[in-house]
């Protein structure tokens, strides 16, 4: 209760000094404040992420205590904050020159050597900053700072080394257990993560990023159960976690528990309706229900909220297409194309309307298009050479398959319709080899041939091989 009235009245005081100092400063006026006062209201606006307000401050302070170290170092924070590390330097230099045992300033030192990835006199710095350190600072804090500003350059272990030692000193410290879980995570040590996560959950139960990480950790090794329980727990303490909210419903997808999915979705819309992927998402898992007129509308809300959303101007073209709404699918993936050309499912779809719609001089530009980017797909390769046969070139529709047949990964479709083609063209020899090649790769397929090409059932030619 007593620390509670200090706080009050030290924020009281420090907001009347600020209060005092922007008043003498709009009017003109001449003023004077101590040092501990400046260092009162730079952190004021620090806190009031009023950036260029606490640089102000900061130049009139050193104008007028030149040789404060504690003035140089504010400086030195903002000078960093703004992306200028080598000023920042230059500032706690001097500051040394006043204050050569200042372990604030040797800590500032090696986080600005970090920006600069001068890691060796960073670390020579962190050093000096812990042999300065006076009795009464706690040293497993610093370590845990060190191996904070470490971690996020990308020096795991380096930062785990650091954070270890604070541990040492301190088991109990909650930051750097909370620190090196994460890092653990990022060296993909999930198992010295989840350990970690769970001894500083254990000692605060109630803090919520502390679950969702761990639960993001559960996720990484696919213990999906695990980790919407943890979620679970993170979204008990702050209902508003956002973050939370969609990991799980992740979860849910991956388990293909699409339904709960959807509400956990839904539940999410209940503190932010604008972000445009949820509306998506939710269109999605309808989709994979089966739930079409649900899909449909949750992906027409999706470009409602975000008129370029190309995953759900594809997916509702698409929905379009099969619906039979030739002109509305057709506004979907043209406006999806001119947004981006290089889609090449869009150009694939766009195709593909034009093939069942039966302009199919329209749809070789925009198959040609999709060919070129992703060659790999048997899907488009089949579709060219169908919209060559269509257009009676039977030689061109075989020599599209035959080019490529070394590009694609599935190899079967491709040796079907081959040996369709060479039926329809005569060839009964090299239909056969392409059929009986065909089986051989996958046998499931035999069916959907002879829907195509039914022909091959009275022949008596390929009787024995269709039997087999």
């Amino acid at each position: 209760m007593l620390e509670d009235s200090y706080r009050y009245f030290e924020e009281k005081n420090r907001k009347e000094i600020v209060s005092r100092y922007e008043n003498l400063l709009r009017k003109r006026k001449p003023f004077f404040f101590d040092v501990d006062d400046f260092e009162s209201i730079i952190e004021f606006y620090i806190e009031q992420n009023k950036f260029s307000n606490a640089f102000e401050a900061t130049n009139i302070a050193s104008n007028l205590f030149p040789s404060s170290p504690e003035i140089k170092l504010k400086k030195a924070q903002l000078l960093l904050d703004k992306g200028k590390p080598i000023e920042a330097i230059s500032e706690l230099k001097v500051a040394l020159l006043h204050d050569s045992k200042n372990f604030e300033i040797f800590l500032m030192l090696g986080i600005t050597y970090l920006n600069l990835n001068n890691f060796k006199e960073a670390i020579r710095q962190f050093e000096e900053c812990i042999n300065y350190l006076p009795a009464e600072i706690k040293k497993d804090e610093i370590f845990f700072s060190i191996g904070f500003h470490i971690g996020h350059t990308n020096k795991i272990a380096l930062a785990i080394k650091y954070l270890n030692k604070s541990l040492e000193i301190n088991p109990e410290n909650i930051d750097s257990l909370s620190e090196i879980a994460f890092c653990y995570a990022r060296v993909f040590n999930y198992n010295k993560s989840i350990e970690c996560y769970l001894k500083a959950i254990d000692l605060d139960p109630f803090l919520e990023f502390n679950w969702f990480n761990l639960g993001l950790v559960y996720f990484k090794i696919e213990n999906f159960e695990k980790a919407i329980e943890s979620f679970d727990f993170a979204l008990a303490i702050d209902p508003k976690y956002l973050s939370a909210y969609l990991a799980k419903a992740n979860c849910f997808m991956l388990l293909e528990k699409y339904s709960e999915a959807i509400e956990v979705y839904k539940e999410y819309l209940n503190y932010d309706k604008e972000y445009a992927d949820v509306y998506y998402y939710i269109g999605e898992c309808f989709e994979k229900i089966k739930n079409i007129d649900a899909a449909k509308e949750y992906y027409e809300k999706t470009i409602h909220k975000n008129e370029n959303h190309t995953e759900a101007l594809l997916s509702l073209g698409i929905i379009k297409m099969y619906l039979h709404d030739f002109p509305g699918s057709l506004i979907c993936l043209t406006k999806l194309v001119l947004i981006n050309n290089e889609n090449h499912e869009a150009q694939y779809y766009l195709a593909e309307l034009y093939y069942k719609t039966g302009m199919y001089e329209e749809a070789l530009p925009h198959i040609e298009i999709a060919i070129k980017i992703a060659p790999e797909e048997v899907d488009y390769i089949l579709l060219q050479s169908e919209l060559y046969q269509a257009l009676g070139l039977i030689r061109k529709s075989i020599n599209v398959l035959k080019d490529g047949y070394f590009s694609v990964e599935e190899k079967a479709p491709v040796l079907y319709q081959l040996a369709g083609l060479y039926i329809l063209s005569k060839n009964n020899y090299k239909a056969a080899y392409c059929l009986k090649q065909a089986i051989r790769a996958d046998s499931t397929l035999i069916n959907n041939f002879l829907k195509i090409f039914p022909q091959a059932k009275k022949n008596k030619y390929f009787k024995g091989l269709l039997n087999l």
